[in-house]
């Protein structure tokens, strides 16, 4: 991850922090026959947790793909680095030269 990915995934993580301390009030949650009243804090930090859950695994299939190209290519740079003997080559007869 470059630096600067770095500094903006704190950035925002810093921001979703501040949100989520200043909206501290207790919310009920309703999904379908489902209510829980909670902190509001603890709500959004958990939205914020599984969102970045879900991206991680959504990268996974990339990050697999990109080790799979990056392990083949090692096996073919240490293939080409590896000294190969001298093909011992038979003498060749000098092409025939057609006129016709």
């Amino acid at each position: 991850m470059g630096q600067t990915a770095l500094i903006a995934f704190l950035l925002l993580a810093t921001g979703v922090a501040i949100f989520a301390v200043q909206n501290a009030g207790p919310v009920t949650v309703r999904f379908g026959f489902w209510s829980l009243e909670m902190s509001l804090v603890v709500i959004i930090l958990v939205a914020a947790a599984v969102g970045a859950v879900m991206a991680s695994l959504l990268s996974l299939p990339s990050w697999f793909r990109d080790r799979r190209r990056l392990r083949q290519q090692a096996k073919e740079l240490d293939a080409l680095r590896t000294p190969r003997p001298p093909d011992v080559l038979a003498p060749k007869s000098p092409p025939e030269d057609r006129h016709e």
